[in-house]
């Protein structure tokens, strides 16, 4: 008497199992990613939210998209065609940072300013903002530049006797910038090293 043979069990591939469930996983949030960001679409052609919000929210969904490991193609395909198809690289440091203010601004009880959750603007009496310190910042750098080229363009670079003296060319840019000697002075010497850095990156100036 004959004994039929059992059929084996097929041979499981655990590692070809494991990467088709994470393709499944991953449209399927590439999919709600693409429903979320449709909903955003239209909210905004009903006026209900405006763009620049729109474009942080989005913006930091895609970077938690990218966080997690998704394909960098398939999140952008998940755009609505409204928004364009003309894109940049953005150093991922700078997103996560923007994603990571934005949601905790989102999770307030909206006794925080958006100005305040980015921690630009300050909170309390006395307190700059930081876009006053940047523009602060700038005008300084502008000023030391003018006394580093009132400087050297009168011929300090070539070492010629009749050139500027750095104290000439500090008078002669606090007359320009309506401010006293001293303070054109206390600038130029907080900023000079840096400026003057600059201008030799630039191949504007020689020597160490």
């Amino acid at each position: 008497m004959k004994h039929s043979r059992r059929k084996r069990t097929p041979a499981l591939d655990v590692d070809k199992l494991k990467e088709t469930s994470s393709q499944i996983r991953s449209e399927a949030e590439i999919a709600k990613l693409k429903a979320y960001f449709s909903l955003l679409e239209e909210m905004r052609v009903e006026q209900n939210l405006n763009t620049p919000f729109i474009s942080m929210e989005a913006l930091a969904r895609m970077t938690t998209a990218n966080s997690e490991g998704y394909n960098q193609d398939d999140v952008l395909a998940a755009c609505p065609d409204a928004w364009g198809h003309e894109t940049i690289s953005v150093p991922l440091t700078l997103l996560t940072a923007l994603r990571n203010v934005w949601d905790t601004y989102l999770s307030t009880d909206g006794s925080v300013s958006l100005g305040e959750s980015f921690r630009i603007e300050g909170k309390g009496q006395g307190k700059r903002k930081m876009k006053a310190r940047l523009e602060q910042r700038l005008k300084n750098h502008r000023i030391t530049n003018s006394v580093e080229v009132a400087y050297l363009a009168s011929g300090n670079a070539g070492e010629q006797r009749d050139a500027l003296s750095l104290e000439a060319a500090i008078e002669q840019v606090a007359e320009a910038e309506k401010l006293s000697t001293d303070a054109v002075r206390k600038i130029h010497q907080e900023y000079s090293t840096y400026v003057r850095g600059e201008l030799k990156n630039k191949g504007l100036i020689k020597g160490d």
